[in-house]
Formats: structure tokens, C-alpha cells, sequence
């Protein structure tokens, strides 16, 4: 549910870290800063640590603040993020150094698997570490070739904004050519910070649906995620519920569909996925007027279970080196969700998954079967049987609670990942990165319900 490109992550909010520059500064008065040479020393040294995986040796390094900034937990958390989204650290460049208000900066250029990003590390005149940062570089955004269910002849595309409070989110609307009224689909992302193609690697699933489905004369909205466009901002109003992430969104979406000129407002659906999927059906109680929901690789149990599973998978036959090693990290915070959830202690203090503990518990209140309970309206539930991320189990659990409903359709794809893409074998972060759309049987059988389906007086 998660594993997009790296991200830029800030390590330390010591002071000095804000006041990278790129030219020696004026030294404050204090003790004499590090040699430029023993840091350039240090920073290999760190590369090299960071490289085998060894944190314990970087976390000694730390100065008071930032071992404070950076606890043991969310520092792996944060590594573990890399390493899935970046792969492995291949090697680093012969360091750069710099001096800043008293401090030593030394700048290197790391190489991943998948991409490059600049490591920049602050170092105090002992050679402690006073802050460190992870820049990735600017990734060009993969070509996009349209499938060939795409009929573009038969829809035009238009720039909208989804206004939601106080914010307003780029988007994009795309409108079947003809007289209408269309029925019409708001597309919900997964976690992480989503455009409105909800990119991940050379993939575009959320672009594939829109023209796919508008191809079928059918009108489709997505938008860029609220953590894609304010990220800063909701980093610095702390706890964070899927209301303020998805929720509120996600309405907002809906009331401008409903008022678009040539979409029928009562043939309106939401087609999540993955989170998206989860909330799917409280954002159609919240809305209250909706045809229909598609729930797209759609987590059935509580999401201390999914997280469990995915902890197994990563050290499971046929997992890569950065799988193995990313999995003990993620295993422990899998642990420490599975203690919130079941009101024990547990021994990280900070977030878990890079997520709030408030998050995580908006997420308990509400399992997604019990909102879908109190649906009564159509639901497809559709799933990739080489999902890793949300797996059979959940789609088992959806034809458990669901299962005896007659408006309730259910699909699962013996080929398909949970990008809804075509592949063989074990599947894994790696496959996002191989050139595919979501297939056209999917496109399909969304179309074939969003028609089909309709609206109850």
C-alpha cells in the first residue's frame, strides 16, 4: 500500500540543518570545527554502515538532539522506506565538504538500485552527528503509452480543482464526448502521498481507469492526494486521521462531479483502492446518495493483520536481499500496530509505519466490512491473486461478511498484482517498475457495473 519513488525525508530538525550552503559561512566562536578531511573520513564511514545495514554503528554516531529527533524505531522505519522504495545502496561518491555557522557539512552522492539521492550529514566539532538528510534526485516520470482499450477520440480531459476546506487540489476530469448524462466515478487513492494517476513506478492504474472507463462513456474524476500537495503542512499539524488524508477529499470530489454539466448525479460512484478501497464504503454512508462503490484491492481485516502478512512475505521464499533486510524493521512495526490495536504497551514511543497512533486508531474504530454492512447499495469487490500487499485473505474475508447480499459482485484475477497489472510469478515492489496497464478485464468489469448498476429511489 505503500513503496513510490524515495521520498525526501528530513533526518534532524537541529538548527544547523536548515542552514545548508553551499559556500564556507562565518564560523561562530566555540570550538574549532571538524577538519574537512576527518569528515570526508566519517562520511565513508557512515556510507559504509548504511550500505551493510548496520544502524546500531550510525545511531552511535548521534549527537543528544538528534538521538531524540531519531529513536531507534523510526529510524529503521525510515530505512526501511528507503531500501523499499530505493532498493539497496549500491556505493556513494567521494564526499563533498562545507563549513556552516561552526558546523561541518559533508555532501556525497549515493547510489541505489533505483535511484540516486544526495546524503548530506552535519557534523559537530567532536564528530557527532548533528543532522542528516536524504535528497532524493528528480526521477523523470516515466513515458505513459495508452492501452489499447483507450479509445481517445471518444473523451476529452479537462483540469479542474477539487476545493475541500480550506485547500484546493489539482485534478483532472475526464468526460465521454456526447449528450449524457454519464454515469459518473471518482477514483480514491492508496496510502502515500498520490498524484491523480496514482504513479508508481512505470505504472498509471489511476490514468488507466479514467480513459479506459470514459472510452465506455462513462465520466471519471481523480486528483492529486492531499499529502501529494500539502505534505509540509499536514507534517506540521501532527495527528492525522484518514477524515483530514482521504475523507473530506473525497466528498469534495464528489459534490463537483455531481455538479458537472453532463454527468447524471444519481449514477455516481467512488472506486477506491487499496486504502482508498477500505474507505470506500464510509465515504458512500458520508455521501449518502451514491449508485455504487468498487472496491479495488480492498483490505477486509484489521489493518494490524494486513501489516502482519506483509511482514511474512518480505522474508519469504524468494524475497531479494533488500527484502530480507528491510523485514526485521518492518516486522517490528507490525508489532508494535498489533500491541496498539490490541491495547497492550509496546515499545515504540514515536509513530509506527510513519503514521500517527491516532491514524492508526481512526482506522480500528471502522472495519471496512462494517461500513459496507451499512451499504445498501451495489458493491463490486474486485482483487489481484499475486497481491501481496492486500491478499486473498481480504478477499476471503469480503465474501465471508458479504457474500450472502444479491447487489454484491465479487472478481479476484489469477494473473494480476495489486496494481491490477498482468505478471507471473512472486510479485514484488520490483514489478512496478516493468512497463504495464491495468488490465483490460478490469476495465471491463467496472464498466459493465457502473452501467449496469443503478440507483435506488
Amino acid at each position: 500500500m505503500k513503496l513510490t519513488h524515495i521520498v525526501v525525508v528530513l533526518l534532524a530538525v537541529a538548527g544547523p540543518v536548515g542552514a545548508l550552503a553551499a559556500e564556507e559561512a562565518p564560523v561562530t566562536a566555540g570550538p574549532a570545527p571538524l577538519p574537512a578531511a576527518v569528515a570526508a573520513l566519517l562520511t565513508k564511514d557512515v556510507a559504509a554502515e548504511l550500505k551493510a545495514g548496520d544502524l546500531a554503528a550510525l545511531e552511535s554516531r548521534f549527537d543528544d538532539e538528534l538521538k531524540a529527533a531519531l529513536p531507534d524505531a523510526k529510524l529503521r522505519a525510515f530505512w526501511l522506506g528507503v531500501i523499499g522504495r530505493g532498493g539497496l545502496l549500491k556505493s556513494c561518491a567521494e564526499p563533498r565538504t562545507f563549513l556552516a555557522k561552526g558546523y561541518t557539512l559533508a555532501f556525497t552522492s549515493c547510489t541505489f538500485e533505483k535511484q540516486k539521492a544526495e546524503l548530506k550529514l552535519t557534523f559537530r566539532a567532536d564528530g557527532r552527528l548533528a543532522g542528516m538528510f536524504l535528497e532524493p534526485e528528480e526521477a523523470e516520470r516515466p513515458a505513459w503509452t495508452a492501452p489499447a482499450y483507450v479509445t481517445p477520440e471518444a473523451f476529452r480531459e479537462s483540469d479542474v480543482k477539487v476545493v475541500s476546506g480550506s485547500v484546493s487540489l489539482p485534478g483532472t476530469l475526464t468526460l465521454p464526448l456526447g449528450d449524457g448524462p454519464f454515469p459518473g466515478v471518482v477514483l480514491v487513492h492508496g496510502s502515500g502521498p498520490q498524484d491523480r494517476d496514482e504513479t508508481i513506478g512505470t505504472l498509471r492504474p489511476f490514468q488507466d481507469l479514467a480513459q479506459g472507463l470514459a472510452s465506455r462513456g462513462i465520466a471519471v474524476l481523480r486528483y492529486e492526494k492531499r499529502t501529494k500537495v500539502y505534505g509540509k503542512e499536514m507534517a506540521a499539524a501532527g495527528d492525522v486521521t484518514v477524515k483530514d488524508e482521504v475523507l473530506d477529499d473525497a466528498l469534495a470530489a464528489l459534490r463537483l462531479l455531481r455538479e458537472t454539466p453532463g454527468v447524471d448525479r444519481r449514477r455516481l460512484f467512488v472506486a477506491g483502492h487499496s486504502l482508498g478501497a477500505l474507505l470506500a464504503s464510509r465515504i458512500a454512508v458520508l455521501d449518502g446518495a451514491l449508485a455504487g462503490v468498487v472496491l479495488l484491492a480492498s483490505p477486509s481485516r484489521p489493518m494490524s493483520e494486513v501489516v502482519r502478512d506483509q511482514a511474512q512475505w518480505l522474508a519469504g521464499p524468494g524475497a531479494s536481499d533488500a527484502q530480507r533486510l528491510a523485514a526485521p524493521a518492518i516486522r517490528k512495526e507490525a508489532d508494535a500496530l498489533a500491541d496498539l490495536y490490541a491495547g497492550r504497551p509496546d515499545p515504540i514511543s514515536g509513530p509506527i509505519l510513519g503514521a500517527s497512533r491516532s491514524y492508526w486508531l481512526d482506522l480500528r474504530a471502522q472495519l471496512p466490512v462494517d461500513a459496507a454492512r451499512s451499504f445498501d447499495r451495489p458493491i463490486l469487490v474486485l482483487q489481484g491473486e499475486r497481491d501481496y500487499q492486500v491478499t486473498m485473505n481480504d478477499f476471503l474475508g469480503w465474501r465471508q461478511a458479504l457474500g450472502g447480499r444479491r447487489d454484491v459482485r465479487f472478481k479476484s484475477y489469477p494473473k494480476l498484482n495489486h496494481f491490477f497489472a498482468a505478471g507471473e510469478g512472486r510479485s514484488g515492489p520490483e514489478e512496478y517498475r516493468k512497463p504495464g496497464h491495468v488490465a483490460a478485464e478490469v476495465v471491463d468489469d467496472i464498466a459493465a457495473f457502473v452501467t449496469g448498476a443503478r440507483k435506488k429511489n
